[in-house]
């Protein structure tokens, strides 16, 4: 998997960018996977052509979701940080939250985490209520450096600001 960011300056902030792109050969895989498992499901529920319609129909519908690059956006100004995407469903609306609450920033790990909403690893913002994502995808170098911008642009936030790896 390929990730890729790009930092903004704005007049009044920062805007980072996240592209995540699959190898060429994850979503034939996926596909693949998807179109067996209904092929055997399909031979136990049903005979004939439909398993061979709904293996068929899986393993497209696979291909087409995977295929899809997954972004995110990160817009940071002085009171709040602003996280869209295509990456989950509850960012698809937009994510804020306001720089008062946040406590640090750091790098956590994705997969593995008991929350399913930190599924993701990358930037994330230690606030008075939790953990939240701010920008996934993002190696542990990635994510320093991210940290370092945002600490450059904004010193007041840096001032209460903890890098955690």
């Amino acid at each position: 998997m390929a990730t890729r960011y790009h930092i903004e300056e704005m007049r009044n902030g920062l805007k980072i960018r996240v592209r995540h792109e699959m190898l060429w050969w994850e979503p034939v895989v996926a596909a693949g996977i998807a179109g067996v498992v209904v092929w055997f499901v399909s031979t136990t529920f049903f005979g004939g052509r439909w398993k061979f319609i709904f293996s068929g129909i899986a393993a497209v519908m696979s291909l087409v979701a995977s295929i899809r690059q997954k972004r995110a956006q990160l817009t940071i100004t002085n009171v709040e940080f602003l996280t869209e995407g295509n990456f989950s469903k509850r960012f698809r609306s937009g994510q804020t939250v306001c720089t008062g609450n946040v406590r640090w920033l750091e790098y956590q790990e994705g997969a593995g985490s008991e929350d399913p909403a930190n599924e993701h690893g990358g930037l994330y913002a230690v606030t008075t209520s939790g953990k939240v994502c701010l920008l996934p995808f993002l190696t542990e170098m990635e994510t320093t450096k991210v940290i370092g911008e945002i600490e450059r642009r904004f010193p007041g936030l840096a001032d209460r600001s903890i890098l955690i790896i």
